[in-house]
Protein backbone atom coordinates (compact mmCIF):
# COMPACT_ATOMS: atom_id res chain seq x y z
CA UNK A 1 0.00 0.00 0.00
CA UNK A 2 2.96 2.33 0.44
CA UNK A 3 3.75 1.81 -3.26
CA UNK A 4 0.11 2.42 -4.22
CA UNK A 5 0.00 5.68 -2.26
CA UNK A 6 3.39 6.91 -3.48
CA UNK A 7 6.03 4.79 -5.24
CA UNK A 8 8.75 7.26 -4.30
CA UNK A 9 7.93 6.70 -0.62
CA UNK A 10 8.46 2.98 -1.25
CA UNK A 11 11.84 3.78 -2.82
CA UNK A 12 12.95 5.92 0.12
CA UNK A 13 11.68 3.59 2.85
CA UNK A 14 12.05 0.04 1.56
CA UNK A 15 14.73 0.20 -1.13
CA UNK A 16 17.08 2.78 0.40
CA UNK A 17 16.10 2.17 4.02
CA UNK A 18 15.49 5.83 4.90
CA UNK A 19 13.07 5.82 7.82
CA UNK A 20 10.03 8.03 7.54
CA UNK A 21 10.22 10.95 9.99
CA UNK A 22 7.86 10.49 12.94
CA UNK A 23 4.85 12.48 14.06
CA UNK A 24 3.36 12.86 17.51
CA UNK A 25 0.05 11.64 16.11
CA UNK A 26 1.67 8.36 15.01
CA UNK A 27 3.11 7.83 18.49
CA UNK A 28 -0.31 8.61 19.96
CA UNK A 29 -1.97 5.97 17.76
CA UNK A 30 0.75 3.46 18.61
CA UNK A 31 0.22 4.01 22.35
CA UNK A 32 -3.53 3.46 22.04
CA UNK A 33 -2.95 0.33 19.96
CA UNK A 34 -0.59 -1.08 22.60
CA UNK A 35 -3.07 -0.24 25.34
CA UNK A 36 -5.93 -2.17 23.76
CA UNK A 37 -3.64 -5.10 22.93
CA UNK A 38 -2.61 -5.24 26.60
CA UNK A 39 -6.25 -5.11 27.71
CA UNK A 40 -7.45 -7.86 25.40
CA UNK A 41 -4.52 -10.12 26.27
CA UNK A 42 -5.63 -9.81 29.90
CA UNK A 43 -9.29 -10.25 29.02
CA UNK A 44 -8.47 -13.44 27.13
CA UNK A 45 -6.89 -14.80 30.33
CA UNK A 46 -9.39 -13.66 32.96
CA UNK A 47 -12.46 -12.54 30.93
CA UNK A 48 -12.24 -9.12 32.58
CA UNK A 49 -9.15 -7.37 31.29
CA UNK A 50 -7.92 -4.00 32.48
CA UNK A 51 -10.25 -1.40 33.95
CA UNK A 52 -10.62 1.85 32.00
CA UNK A 53 -8.74 3.97 34.55
CA UNK A 54 -5.82 1.52 34.52
CA UNK A 55 -5.89 1.44 30.73
CA UNK A 56 -5.55 5.24 30.71
CA UNK A 57 -2.54 5.05 33.03
CA UNK A 58 -1.00 2.38 30.82
CA UNK A 59 -1.63 4.53 27.73
CA UNK A 60 0.04 7.56 29.34
CA UNK A 61 3.13 5.51 30.17
CA UNK A 62 3.43 4.00 26.69
CA UNK A 63 2.87 7.40 25.08
CA UNK A 64 5.59 8.98 27.21
CA UNK A 65 8.04 6.23 26.23
CA UNK A 66 7.06 6.63 22.56
CA UNK A 67 7.67 10.38 22.79
CA UNK A 68 11.23 9.71 23.96
CA UNK A 69 11.73 7.65 20.80
CA UNK A 70 10.09 10.47 18.86
CA UNK A 71 12.69 12.99 20.01
CA UNK A 72 15.55 10.70 18.94
CA UNK A 73 13.95 9.94 15.57
CA UNK A 74 13.23 13.63 14.92
CA UNK A 75 16.88 14.50 15.56
CA UNK A 76 18.00 11.75 13.18
CA UNK A 77 15.56 13.00 10.50
CA UNK A 78 16.08 16.73 10.94
CA UNK A 79 18.08 17.18 7.73
CA UNK A 80 15.13 15.82 5.73
CA UNK A 81 12.47 18.06 7.25
CA UNK A 82 11.02 21.32 6.02
CA UNK A 83 10.32 24.22 8.36
CA UNK A 84 6.61 23.71 7.61
CA UNK A 85 6.75 20.09 8.83
CA UNK A 86 8.60 21.13 11.99
CA UNK A 87 6.11 23.95 12.65
CA UNK A 88 3.21 21.52 12.31
CA UNK A 89 4.81 19.17 14.83
CA UNK A 90 5.48 22.00 17.31
CA UNK A 91 1.77 22.90 17.20
CA UNK A 92 0.79 19.34 18.11
CA UNK A 93 0.06 19.59 21.83
CA UNK A 94 1.08 16.66 24.04
CA UNK A 95 -1.47 17.54 26.79
CA UNK A 96 -4.22 17.59 24.16
CA UNK A 97 -3.08 14.23 22.79
CA UNK A 98 -3.15 12.75 26.30
CA UNK A 99 -6.65 14.13 26.79
CA UNK A 100 -7.97 12.80 23.48
CA UNK A 101 -6.37 9.42 24.19
CA UNK A 102 -8.17 9.20 27.53
CA UNK A 103 -11.46 10.20 25.90
CA UNK A 104 -10.90 7.60 23.20
CA UNK A 105 -10.39 4.88 25.81
CA UNK A 106 -13.57 5.94 27.62
CA UNK A 107 -15.74 5.81 24.51
CA UNK A 108 -14.21 2.51 23.35
CA UNK A 109 -14.85 0.89 26.73
CA UNK A 110 -18.41 2.19 26.75
CA UNK A 111 -19.45 1.28 23.20
CA UNK A 112 -17.29 -1.59 21.92
CA UNK A 113 -15.23 -3.33 24.58
CA UNK A 114 -18.16 -5.16 26.28
CA UNK A 115 -19.19 -6.69 22.94
CA UNK A 116 -15.80 -8.30 22.18
CA UNK A 117 -14.71 -11.69 23.54
CA UNK A 118 -11.09 -11.95 22.33
CA UNK A 119 -9.63 -14.95 20.55
CA UNK A 120 -6.56 -13.98 18.50
CA UNK A 121 -4.63 -11.04 19.96
CA UNK A 122 -1.62 -9.57 18.14
CA UNK A 123 -1.16 -12.82 16.23
CA UNK A 124 1.57 -12.86 13.59
CA UNK A 125 1.20 -14.59 10.23
CA UNK A 126 3.72 -15.47 7.53
CA UNK A 127 2.95 -17.59 4.48
CA UNK A 128 4.28 -17.96 0.93
CA UNK A 129 2.43 -16.15 -1.84
CA UNK A 130 4.29 -17.39 -4.94
CA UNK A 131 7.12 -15.97 -7.08
CA UNK A 132 9.31 -15.29 -4.07
CA UNK A 133 6.66 -13.24 -2.27
CA UNK A 134 5.71 -13.76 1.36
CA UNK A 135 2.64 -12.38 3.09
CA UNK A 136 3.79 -11.15 6.48
CA UNK A 137 1.65 -9.32 8.98
CA UNK A 138 -0.31 -9.41 12.18
CA UNK A 139 -3.98 -9.78 13.06
CA UNK A 140 -4.60 -7.26 15.84
CA UNK A 141 -7.68 -8.89 17.28
CA UNK A 142 -10.37 -11.42 16.49
CA UNK A 143 -13.29 -12.49 18.65
CA UNK A 144 -14.73 -15.88 19.46
CA UNK A 145 -17.41 -15.41 16.79
CA UNK A 146 -14.62 -15.35 14.15
CA UNK A 147 -14.81 -11.63 13.36
CA UNK A 148 -11.54 -9.72 12.94
CA UNK A 149 -11.40 -6.29 14.59
CA UNK A 150 -8.95 -3.67 13.38
CA UNK A 151 -8.79 -0.58 15.55
CA UNK A 152 -7.68 2.74 14.05
CA UNK A 153 -7.60 6.34 15.24
CA UNK A 154 -8.39 9.31 13.04
CA UNK A 155 -9.57 12.90 13.09
CA UNK A 156 -11.78 12.50 10.03
CA UNK A 157 -14.37 9.83 9.46
CA UNK A 158 -13.13 7.59 6.62
CA UNK A 159 -15.40 6.77 3.71
CA UNK A 160 -17.06 3.43 3.18
CA UNK A 161 -15.55 3.24 -0.31
CA UNK A 162 -12.01 3.47 1.11
CA UNK A 163 -12.75 0.71 3.60
CA UNK A 164 -14.39 -1.62 1.10
CA UNK A 165 -11.48 -1.29 -1.34
CA UNK A 166 -8.79 -1.90 1.27
CA UNK A 167 -6.73 -4.92 0.07
CA UNK A 168 -5.71 -5.70 3.66
CA UNK A 169 -9.19 -7.15 4.20
CA UNK A 170 -8.52 -9.90 1.66
CA UNK A 171 -5.11 -10.63 3.17
CA UNK A 172 -6.61 -10.84 6.67
CA UNK A 173 -9.23 -13.28 5.42
CA UNK A 174 -6.57 -15.55 3.92
CA UNK A 175 -4.36 -15.28 7.00
CA UNK A 176 -7.24 -16.12 9.34
CA UNK A 177 -8.09 -19.19 7.27
CA UNK A 178 -4.49 -20.40 7.50
CA UNK A 179 -4.23 -19.68 11.23
CA UNK A 180 -7.57 -21.10 12.33
CA UNK A 181 -8.42 -23.55 9.56
CA UNK A 182 -11.84 -21.96 9.10
CA UNK A 183 -13.13 -18.89 7.24
CA UNK A 184 -13.56 -15.55 8.95
CA UNK A 185 -17.17 -14.41 9.35
CA UNK A 186 -16.35 -10.76 8.75
CA UNK A 187 -14.00 -7.88 9.44
CA UNK A 188 -14.88 -4.89 11.58
CA UNK A 189 -12.89 -1.70 11.05
CA UNK A 190 -13.33 0.07 14.39
CA UNK A 191 -12.35 3.75 14.27
CA UNK A 192 -11.98 6.07 17.23
CA UNK A 193 -12.72 9.44 15.64
CA UNK A 194 -11.30 12.38 17.59
CA UNK A 195 -12.73 15.88 17.37
CA UNK A 196 -12.09 19.03 19.41
CA UNK A 197 -15.17 18.41 21.51
CA UNK A 198 -15.42 14.66 21.94
CA UNK A 199 -14.52 11.20 20.66
CA UNK A 200 -16.85 8.74 18.96
CA UNK A 201 -16.77 5.24 17.52
CA UNK A 202 -17.39 4.61 13.83
CA UNK A 203 -17.55 0.99 12.64
CA UNK A 204 -17.36 -0.40 9.13
CA UNK A 205 -18.26 -4.08 8.94
CA UNK A 206 -17.27 -6.05 5.85
CA UNK A 207 -18.20 -9.64 5.01
CA UNK A 208 -16.82 -9.79 1.48
CA UNK A 209 -14.10 -7.43 0.26
CA UNK A 210 -14.37 -5.65 -3.07
CA UNK A 211 -11.18 -7.40 -4.23
CA UNK A 212 -10.58 -11.08 -3.57
CA UNK A 213 -7.24 -12.49 -2.47
CA UNK A 214 -6.24 -13.60 -5.98
CA UNK A 215 -6.73 -10.05 -7.28
CA UNK A 216 -4.66 -8.57 -4.44
CA UNK A 217 -1.95 -11.15 -5.07
CA UNK A 218 -1.71 -10.21 -8.75
CA UNK A 219 -1.37 -6.55 -7.78
CA UNK A 220 1.37 -7.38 -5.26
CA UNK A 221 3.33 -9.33 -7.87
CA UNK A 222 2.94 -6.46 -10.35
CA UNK A 223 4.30 -4.01 -7.75
CA UNK A 224 7.30 -6.24 -7.07
CA UNK A 225 7.99 -6.44 -10.78
CA UNK A 226 7.85 -2.65 -11.05
CA UNK A 227 10.27 -2.30 -8.11
CA UNK A 228 12.72 -4.70 -9.80
CA UNK A 229 12.74 -2.40 -12.83
CA UNK A 230 13.15 0.81 -10.78
CA UNK A 231 9.70 2.16 -11.60
CA UNK A 232 9.12 4.91 -9.03
CA UNK A 233 7.01 7.94 -9.90
CA UNK A 234 5.17 10.30 -7.56
CA UNK A 235 1.98 11.14 -9.41
CA UNK A 236 0.22 13.30 -6.83
CA UNK A 237 -0.73 16.82 -7.98
CA UNK A 238 1.40 19.61 -6.56
CA UNK A 239 -1.42 20.80 -4.29
CA UNK A 240 -2.00 17.37 -2.74
CA UNK A 241 -1.67 17.38 1.07
CA UNK A 242 0.14 14.03 0.86
CA UNK A 243 3.08 15.70 -0.88
CA UNK A 244 2.91 19.07 0.89
CA UNK A 245 5.77 20.64 2.80
CA UNK A 246 3.67 20.44 5.95
CA UNK A 247 2.77 16.74 5.85
CA UNK A 248 5.34 14.90 3.77
CA UNK A 249 8.39 13.86 5.78
CA UNK A 250 10.15 12.99 2.52
CA UNK A 251 9.45 16.34 0.82
CA UNK A 252 13.11 17.33 0.41
CA UNK A 253 13.98 13.89 -0.97
CA UNK A 254 11.21 14.17 -3.56
CA UNK A 255 12.66 17.47 -4.75
CA UNK A 256 16.21 16.12 -4.80
CA UNK A 257 15.14 13.08 -6.81
CA UNK A 258 13.42 15.29 -9.39
CA UNK A 259 16.50 17.51 -9.67
CA UNK A 260 19.17 14.79 -9.93
CA UNK A 261 17.25 12.03 -11.69
CA UNK A 262 16.91 8.47 -10.46
CA UNK A 263 20.36 7.21 -11.50
CA UNK A 264 22.37 9.91 -9.67
CA UNK A 265 20.00 9.86 -6.70
CA UNK A 266 20.32 6.09 -6.30
CA UNK A 267 24.10 6.26 -6.62
CA UNK A 268 24.36 8.82 -3.82
CA UNK A 269 21.94 7.23 -1.35
CA UNK A 270 22.93 3.62 -2.02
CA UNK A 271 26.42 4.56 -0.80
CA UNK A 272 25.25 6.47 2.29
Amino acid sequence: MVYVRCPEHFLFRYVLGIRRPPTKAQKHGFALHETFAYHFEQKKLDRKGVKARDAKDFFAGIFQSALEDYEIEMEQSRALLTKEYLAKERKSSIPNLLLTGARGIDVYYKELEPKIKPDLVETAFNFPAGKGLEMVGRIDLSDTSHVIHEMKTTRRTPSWQDINNDPQISIYQEAFLRLKGKPVRGISKDYIVFSKQDSRIVRFQVQRPAHNYATVLRAAHAILEAVKHNVFYCLHPAESWICSKEWCGYYKLHQELKKKGLAKFMLQYSRS
